[in-house]
């Protein structure tokens, strides 16, 4: 749990008789400039040599800047370690064998010293004004603070997708509602969180599979833990390519969403571990996430379209705090897999996974929509 909130300035409250001899002036009087909380960044990178150079960049040319810079090199095999170490001058370097991505992260949380950690990608990048709009945020000590990432390809170019999207007042309340419903809350990829270290740490993450991602589980608690500050703001880039994990999105296939079942299953069983629970908050019951898989699979299988299955989704979808017009536009789509063209539903399909598949025109409709 994060620790009470630091006390006023500690100075020695003046005498009577001092006070008689040195009245107050009104500079006196101003209360002084609450302190901000520390903001560490832990980069881990395997096999990142093309886009770690840009990570680091972004971090070190902060407005405000973060007040430990870590870079994981989790046993890369291409060029990623000489990249990082030519700014030596300006980070902390751990070199490892390949753990994988939960690992490396944790290698990283091990040596932060600051309140809270922001984990950021190698691949992805930080917005200029990420530490200064975060910190003030962070004197509530929130158990995390997430906020929007904006999608951009391999030379770095927003392709017009900010996610995700939060609903107005969305507090810890609707998001533990949320992870009933849809089977997680309203939550940005890795690289849109900073974590309250002592939190982090109690997690008790170093027990499991090194291989995890840590905005499965580890993300996934934090509504249960206290607090979290959400920030309706693109504030870091999400880059979409070739090698990245996001790049499954651009082919969705059965198999696919058979493993996406299987994956959202085992971060579950994690979760509930982490939690001390002996089932996941949505029991028995499948979430919107499942109904949607399931969904998904059989429109791309070529099986015929499942009202049943629609009319449990639409219901599920009602229930959840995603904003009006997303419940509009999702229930519209999977309204439309209904229709007997199994090429059209593969269309739809790959419309709504992958926001490269989408029109320009449907990208300006969808941020105009979000406003």
């Amino acid at each position: 749990m994060p620790p009470p909130a630091q006390s006023s300035t500690g100075a020695t409250r003046p005498t009577s008789s001092t006070r008689a001899r040195h009245p107050r002036t009104p500079e006196a009087l101003t209360p002084a400039e609450p302190r901000l909380p520390g903001i560490a960044v832990v980069i881990p990178c395997h096999n990142y040599a093309e886009f770690i150079g840009a990570a680091i960049t972004s971090v070190l040319d902060q407005t405000r800047p973060y007040s430990q810079v870590i870079v994981v090199d989790d046993g890369s095999t291409d060029d990623s370690l000489d990249v990082i170490r030519r700014y030596a001058d300006h980070l902390e370097i751990v070199a490892q064998e390949n753990t994988g991505l939960l690992g490396a992260c944790l290698a990283g949380l091990a040596r932060v010293q600051a309140e809270y950690v922001h984990f950021l990608d190698a691949d992805d990048t930080a917005d200029p004004h990420l530490v200064e709009k975060c910190a003030p945020l962070l004197a509530s000590t929130p158990v995390k603070l997430q906020f929007q990432l904006a999608a951009i390809d391999e030379e770095g170019e927003p392709n017009g997708s900010v996610f995700p999207s939060f609903a107005d007042g969305y507090d810890r309340a609707a998001m533990q509602e949320d992870n009933r419903v849809i089977g997680f809350y309203q939550c940005p990829p890795t690289s849109g969180n900073v974590f309250h270290t002592a939190t982090l740490r109690g997690l008790g993450l170093e027990a499991e599979n090194p291989r995890l991602p840590l905005d499965g589980a580890g993300c996934a608690v934090m509504p249960y833990l206290g607090e979290i500050v959400s920030v309706s703001e693109p504030l870091g880039g999400y880059r979409v390519h070739g090698s990245s994990m996001s790049n499954t999105q651009l082919a969705p296939s059965p198999e696919q969403c058979t493993r996406e079942i299987a994956d959202f299953e085992a971060n579950w069983e994690v979760a509930a571990r982490l939690m001390g629970q002996s089932e996941p908050p949505y029991g028995e019951a499948m979430p919107l996430f499942l109904l949607e898989r399931h969904q998904l699979r059989r429109a791309l299988s070529g099986g015929s379209p499942d009202v049943v299955g629609l009319a449990r989704y639409l219901g599920r979808l009602r229930q959840s705090n995603l904003p009006t017009w997303q419940q509009a536009a999702q229930g519209l789509w999977m309204t439309t897999l209904i229709t007997p063209s199994t090429r059209a539903r593969t269309r739809l399909v790959h419309l709504r996974r992958s926001g490269a598949a989408r029109p320009q025109w449907m990208r300006r409709l969808v941020r105009l929509v979000r406003r």
